[in-house]
């Protein structure tokens, strides 16, 4: 029966959400977006998202965090009314009892579970949509260590998520990202969430991960110590959160945040033959020696050897856009983000990819919320058929882990040589790149 009031709290937020867009699509008609109607409209709105998703887990709270993305796609105003309200998911969960806790370790490491540990905080560190970490110590050794357990009825409040998660995510992409398929993008990050529940998927990705980046010099993997059924072991990590660089960093900080998020997300595919799923800011820290840590591999994309890469797929496309001897629609169709038979315009296709390919077309590029915001509209505005729906399959989650932290980086206003980095991964030829 808890699934009722779940699905009552949840329907409250698209309900109420969808009074207001309509009321909202007259302020657009009339221009009128950014003015005090508009900006009570944005705030009522995520004064609810937040009452409502704060206090709700599995898929439900993703969705949340997931929006906290969006704001990067909107007028500056309106941005800065769902920018504090929608940063404070990403770090801040109401998280389960400490018996609750206490019940799964002991279901799942036995009755002796506290040997294990020098000492175990009972309240939680840190708490996410599918579980919730406590820092300890390692017996073993005295390391500092976190404890990822996962919520007892995670599966079963996922799955009571996910049809009105798929509404809600609809109803909050046409107020905040018309642009965007909320429909085909909700039904992609529900699937992936069914992955996060398999935590010796996630303890077998983060040891590839920390194997492929061992004594790397900008990136963090920390090492899984255990895994049994619902209950992952691995190093702490502490530094700095990136949603709080993002509000209170200075430059540099960004800067260089935003160049090693950049680094990863072009270099796992080709050292580990994966790509970290969801690259959402509560997901990062930046370290006091300059390093990024990675935390979180429930969710990645996992590469066919001998298929291209999602985002070599990427730079082909943007490439053939350089190129006036290249048809745009036969790029597209090559690279799999085209159906046979959609009728494009290539003049405007060739102008969304140069818009949207910006950051691999110059040595260093900022990203702001302009930028973003640009290529959804160019998006919009050159196909009949989004994008999102034209992925082709097995793509999908990894090209929407790229528009998430394409997302994070504007969110940065992060400056960032993606050239050299596109150059570095992706790029078997650099010589025969037109824009050198």
């Amino acid at each position: 029966m808890r699934s009722l009031p779940r699905m009552a709290r949840l329907s409250a937020v698209p309900l109420g959400a969808a009074r207001r867009l309509a009321w909202a699509g007259g302020l657009r008609a009339l221009g009128r977006l950014t003015d005090e109607s508009a900006l009570d409209l944005h705030e009522r709105t995520a004064d609810q998202l937040v009452e409502v998703l704060g206090g709700l887990r599995g898929g439900a709270l993703k969705f949340g965090q997931v929006l906290s993305v969006y704001e990067a796609v909107m007028p500056p105003r309106v941005s800065a009314v769902y920018r504090g309200r929608l940063a404070a998911l990403q770090e801040a969960v109401r998280p389960e009892p400490a018996g609750t806790a206490e019940r799964v370790m002991g279901d799942d490491l036995g009755p002796d579970w506290r040997g294990l540990f020098a000492s175990f905080d009972t309240g939680a560190a840190a708490a996410a949509s599918l579980g919730q970490v406590h820092r300890a110590r390692w017996a073993a050794d005295g390391r500092e260590v976190a404890v990822k357990i996962q919520y007892p009825d995670a599966r079963d409040e996922l799955l009571a998520d996910r049809d009105a998660v798929v509404l809600a995510m609809r109803v909050f992409t046409s107020l905040l990202a018309p642009g965007l398929d909320g429909r085909a993008l909700a039904t992609e990050l529900m699937d992936r969430l069914a992955e996060e529940l398999d935590y010796a998927r996630e303890a077998e990705a983060q040891r590839a991960f920390r194997a492929a980046y061992l004594d790397d010099p900008d990136i963090l993997v920390p090492d899984v110590l255990l895994h049994r059924g619902r209950v992952l072991v691995s190093e702490w990590v502490g530094g700095t959160p990136l949603a709080r660089v993002i509000e209170t960093g200075a430059q540099r900080e960004r800067d260089r945040a935003g160049l090693l998020l950049t680094r990863l997300m072009l270099s796992a595919v080709a050292r580990c033959g994966m790509m970290h799923g969801d690259p959402h800011p509560g997901n990062f820290r930046l370290l006091d020696g300059g390093r990024l840590g990675v935390l979180d591999f429930g969710a990645v994309y996992r590469h066919h050897p001998g298929t291209p890469a999602p985002l070599e797929r990427w730079m082909d496309v943007h490439l053939a856009a350089l190129d006036p001897g290249a048809g745009m629609a036969e790029a597209l169709r090559g690279a799999g983000f085209l159906r046979p038979g959609v009728r494009v315009d290539e003049a405007r296709l060739r102008e969304l990819f140069l818009r949207s390919g910006a950051p691999a077309f110059t040595e260093t590029f900022r990203f702001d919320g302009a930028y973003l915001r640009d290529a959804l509209a160019g998006i919009t505005a050159s196909m009949p058929v989004g994008l999102s729906m034209a992925f082709p399959p097995g793509a999908v989650h990894a090209q929407r882990a790229l528009g998430v932290g394409i997302g994070v980086l504007c969110r940065l206003e992060a400056e960032v040589p993606f050239q050299a980095e596109a150059l570095r991964w992706l790029a078997d030829r650099p010589e025969a790149l037109p824009f050198l």
